[in-house]
C-alpha cells in the first residue's frame, strides 16, 4: 500500500502532468503542431512491446515526440485518456517529498492504477500507456521496468532520457531484448525550412527529399552520375523562387543550429544566453552527475578547445599535455561527451584496423550553435570569416551525412571516418553506405579550382571510390565523376 501523504503527492504530480484526463487531449502548448518526419512514424509501433526509448540532447524535442504520441493515441487510436499516464522524473517537488526508502516507479503505477484507471495491472482488458521521462534520474529504474515487463501486462513503455549511456547501460543489463531505442538529435536543416515555411510548402520539400534520397540510393548502387547530377538540377531549378529565402535560413542555421527552442526567437542575446544556460546545464547536470568527473575545469576546457578545432585532427596526447590530464582521463572524458552526443569522431578510412588506429582522429562539436557560444562568434560578424564558415560548413556535413547514413541504413551509431593519401592530400569525409565508400570534399566557396580537389581525386584514382562529391557555397556542376552540390541543397536531401 502506498503512504497517505505520499499518494496525496504523487496525485498531485499527476493531475499536473495528464491534463488529457480532464481535457481530452495535450495541450498544444506541450503536443506541437510540427511534426518532425523521421519520428512521427514511430506512432505505428505503438502495438509493439518492446519498451520505446528516445535518447538525445537536451532541448531537442524528446518530451515534445512523447507528447505528441499521446495525442495521436487518443485522436487517430481512439484509445481512452485515462489509459495513458505521463511522469517526468525531472519533477523537482517528488525528489524532496518521496522516500528513498520507496520504489517511486511503482507507487506512480499504484497510485494510477488505483485512482485513474480503477482496474489492477493483472486484470487488464486493454493495453495500457506508460511514459516516463528523463527517466535515468531515478535510480534502478532498469530493473524495475524488466520486473514489469516480464510480468506480461499488455503495458506499452515509452521512455526518454540526455543520457545515451544510461539508456544503453539499462539496455545491454536489466532489459536485453525488450527495449528499441530511438536517437534523437537537434532539427535538421530541412526540419528547420519546414517548420519556417509552414503548410504547403513543407509537404512539398517532404517530396523534394524523399525523390532526391531514392534518386541517390539508385546512383550508389550503381546508376549514373550524369542521371543524378540532372535530377539535383532539376530540383534546384524547382527551388530556385524560395532559393534566396532557403539561403537565409541557412544563415540562421549556420549561427544557431537546430534546437527548436530558438526558432522563433530573433534576438541573438537571447539565443546566447539559452545555449549558454544549455551547455551550463549539459556539464553540470548531464556529466557531473551522472560521470562523477573529477576535474571538471579540465573538462570544460576540453570542450572550448574542441569547439575551436571542430573538424580538425586531434593528437590525443598534446590534448592531454595542453589540459594537463593523463591520456587515459581524456579518452575517459571524450567518451561521456560523445555519450550525450556533445561531440562526433572520425577515424582514418581504411580495412586495416591497424592503420586506423595509428592514425589521428577527427573530432567535431556536433551542435554548431553551441560551438559559436563557446567562442564568441554567434554574431553577424562571424560571416565575414571564411575559413571560420568553411569549418562551420564542414561541422553541419558530416553531422547531417551521418543521419543521411542512419536513414539508408538504419544502424544505431552511424560512423564516418576521413582519409589522406601518401602526399597528406585529404577528404573531409568518408562515408560507406551499403559497403560503397563515397568521399565527401567541403569547399564552402563560390567556386572550386581543380587544384584543390587533389585529395579526393586521389581517393577516385587509388580505386577507393568511383566517385564522390564536393559541397560548396553556390556551384552546382559536375565534372568527370564528381558532383558539386551548394550546401543548402545537400542539407535538404539528409
Amino acid at each position: 500500500m502506498v503512504d497517505h501523504n505520499i499518494e496525496i503527492n504523487l496525485m498531485r504530480a499527476l493531475n499536473e502532468q495528464n491534463s488529457w484526463w480532464r481535457e481530452g487531449v495535450p495541450s498544444e502548448k506541450f503536443a506541437k503542431a510540427f511534426r518532425r518526419r523521421d519520428f512521427y512514424p514511430l506512432i505505428r509501433e505503438y502495438n509493439k512491446k518492446e519498451v520505446m526509448a528516445f535518447v538525445g540532447q537536451r532541448q531537442v524535442g524528446k518530451t515534445t515526440v512523447l507528447y505528441q504520441i499521446i495525442e495521436e493515441l487518443i485522436k487517430n487510436y481512439n484509445v481512452n485518456p485515462k489509459r495513458i499516464i505521463y511522469f517526468s522524473f525531472d519533477n523537482p517537488f517528488i525528489g524532496l517529498t518521496h522516500s528513498k526508502e520507496r520504489n517511486l516507479i511503482n507507487d506512480i503505477l499504484d497510485v494510477y492504477s488505483v485512482n485513474i484507471l480503477k482496474e489492477s495491472f493483472s486484470s487488464l482488458k486493454e493495453p495500457v500507456y506508460v511514459f516516463f521521462d528523463e527517466i535515468c534520474k531515478y535510480p534502478h529504474w532498469s530493473e524495475i521496468l524488466k520486473g514489469w515487463y516480464d510480468l506480461k501486462h499488455p503495458i506499452k513503455f515509452y521512455i526518454s532520457d540526455s543520457s545515451c549511456s544510461d539508456i544503453l547501460k539499462g539496455s545491454s543489463e536489466s532489459l536485453a531484448g525488450r527495449i528499441k531505442i530511438q536517437i534523437m538529435l537537434s532539427f535538421k536543416f530541412i526540419d528547420f525550412v519546414k517548420y519556417k515555411f509552414g503548410m504547403p510548402e513543407a509537404k512539398i520539400l517532404d517530396f523534394i527529399n524523399l525523390d532526391l534520397r531514392a534518386k541517390l540510393l539508385e546512383f550508389i548502387k550503381g546508376k549514373d552520375a550524369v542521371e543524378l547530377f540532372d535530377f539535383i538540377k532539376f530540383i534546384y531549378l524547382t527551388l530556385n523562387p524560395v532559393e534566396n529565402q532557403i539561403k537565409t535560413l541557412m544563415n540562421e542555421y549556420l549561427l544557431k543550429d537546430g534546437f527548436p527552442e530558438l526558432f522563433d526567437i530573433d534576438s541573438m542575446d537571447e539565443s546566447r544566453l539559452k545555449l549558454q544556460n544549455y551547455l551550463s546545464l549539459t556539464i553540470q547536470k548531464d556529466l557531473m552527475r551522472i560521470f562523477e568527473i573529477r576535474n571538471p575545469k579540465a573538462l570544460e576546457e576540453l570542450i572550448s578547445l574542441i569547439a575551436a578545432e571542430s573538424s580538425q585532427l586531434f593528437v590525443y596526447s598534446n590534448m592531454a599535455e595542453l589540459l594537463s590530464i593523463t591520456d587515459d582521463t581524456l579518452k575517459e572524458y571524450l567518451g561521456y561527451l560523445e555519450s550525450i552526443f556533445l561531440i562526433s569522431r572520425s577515424e582514418f578510412y581504411s580495412k586495416s584496423r591497424a592503420s586506423r588506429i595509428r592514425k589521428s582522429d577527427k573530432i567535431y562539436l556536433n551542435n554548431i550553435g553551441l560551438r559559436n557560444v563557446l567562442l564568441n562568434k554567434l554574431n553577424e560578424d562571424f560571416f565575414k570569416d571564411s575559413a571560420d564558415l568553411g569549418k562551420v560548413a564542414e561541422s553541419l556535413v558530416q553531422d547531417h551525412v551521418k543521419r543521411l547514413k542512419f536513414c539508408f541504413e538504419l544502424s544505431s551509431n552511424p560512423e564516418l571516418s576521413y582519409w589522406k593519401s601518401k602526399n597528406n592530400h585529404e577528404v573531409d569525409i568518408v562515408v560507406e553506405i551499403h559497403k560503397k565508400p563515397i568521399p565527401i570534399e567541403v569547399k564552402y566557396r563560390n567556386k572550386v579550382s581543380d587544384s584543390e580537389l587533389k585529395g579526393i581525386k586521389n581517393f577516385i584514382s587509388e580505386g577507393i571510390g568511383s566517385y564522390g562529391f564536393v559541397i560548396t557555397k553556390d556551384e552546382l556542376d559536375i565534372r568527370n565523376n564528381l558532383v558539386f552540390i551548394p550546401l543548402w541543397l545537400f542539407l535538404l536531401i539528409c
